[in-house]
């Protein structure tokens, strides 16, 4: 005698089959998804890169423009020495930072240090300016009372601050639009005479 064939024979077999398909065809889709994100990722790496260039930029005009008119700044053509107030969390605001810009190796990098005062440890943070730099350059514009309307490129210690400083380089051969910072900038204009000029705008 025969046993009769059941409704749902192969059904199950059936279902594992195109479950087995749809999860080759979920696994090619994201297979291609991980691919397209990589080549994504890929291709914003160098404008990651050169954001951070900029924001770097950016911290070293800071640093510049928040020295007190007081504190000392030196430098030659290639090498700029100064100190500043950091407030950024990291560094204790009621110590001077000594920052140094100078080639290390094949990059300009500008090094800020405090050194240890009372229970507030020295820190020391380094930012960079060009991964890879061929030529670097640095002037100074005098003060106006002095009578020099000329570029200089050595600055010595002393009382006085240059009114300008100009630093020119290059990232990767391509030459960065020159950085051309105020020292002192935030102490300068928090106090204006009468006899001063108006403010633009």
């Amino acid at each position: 005698m025969t046993v009769p064939r059941r409704r749902t024979a192969g059904v199950t077999l059936l279902e594992l089959l195109i479950s087995l398909a749809m999860m080759a065809a979920l696994a090619l889709i994201l297979a291609a998804s991980f691919g397209a994100v990589g080549r994504a990722l890929q291709r914003l790496d160098p404008a990651q890169r050169g954001l951070a260039l900029l924001l770097d930029r950016g911290t070293l005009r800071n640093w510049i423009e928040d020295m007190p008119r007081e504190a000392l700044l030196q430098g030659d053509d290639v090498t700029l020495t100064f100190e500043t107030l950091i407030d950024d969390g990291l560094f204790w605001p009621g110590a001077l930072a000594t920052v140094t810009l100078a080639r290390q190796d094949d990059m300009l990098v500008a090094t800020a240090t405090t050194p240890d005062v009372g229970d507030h440890p020295g820190q020391s943070r380094s930012i960079t300016l060009s991964p890879a730099v061929t030529e670097v350059g640095l002037a100074f514009m005098p003060p106006a009372e002095t009578g020099a309307d000329d570029w200089v490129t050595g600055w010595p210690v002393g009382p006085v601050l240059p009114d300008l400083v100009r630093i020119t380089y290059d990232i990767d051969g391509r030459a960065a639009p020159p950085l051309i910072v105020v020292p002192a900038r935030n102490q300068r204009q928090s106090v204006i005479s009468l006899s001063s000029r108006a403010p633009p705008g």
